[in-house]
């Protein structure tokens, strides 16, 4: 996949492989850097509130307003499937609802969807959903 260049990126989005922690969504350009990370990570699930639970499903629910940080690496990540993202857009004004699988060691992101907080309307703004591993 070929990534262009954009000042307002990261670093490590720059290059041709991106290691990213399935768990925090930091991202990494060189492998013992993540490698580091996940040693010492202790996120295991998405921030927010679990709003839907099945056998092996989670469905996670967070004010972007006050995950800033998890957000901004969600859009990221979204950017390298969706040509149109536009992660320079408000963030704030969404609430976003991440899918995820439960496995033993923690809850892996399958997907996702934002929707404009302020809307009267019940359009979602983005919906991503992940290559299967």
């Amino acid at each position: 996949m070929e990534v262009w260049y954009h000042a307002d990126y990261p670093p490590e989005y720059h290059g041709r492989l991106i290691y990213t922690c399935p768990f925090c969504l930091h991202f990494f350009a060189k492998k013992r850097e993540f490698e580091a990370h996940s040693e010492r990570c202790e996120v295991r699930c998405p921030p927010g509130d679990e709003i839907y639970r099945d056998d092996s499903l989670s469905m996670f629910e967070f004010d972007a307003k006050q995950q800033k940080v998890y957000t901004e690496n969600l859009c990221y990540l979204a950017k390298l499937f969706l040509d149109h993202k536009n992660i320079w857009h408000e963030i704030d004004a969404f609430y976003f609802y991440v899918l995820c699988e439960r496995r033993a060691d923690g809850y892996y992101i399958v997907g996702y969807f934002s929707k404009e907080k302020e809307s009267l309307d019940y359009n979602l703004s983005c919906i991503m959903v992940l290559p299967a591993w």
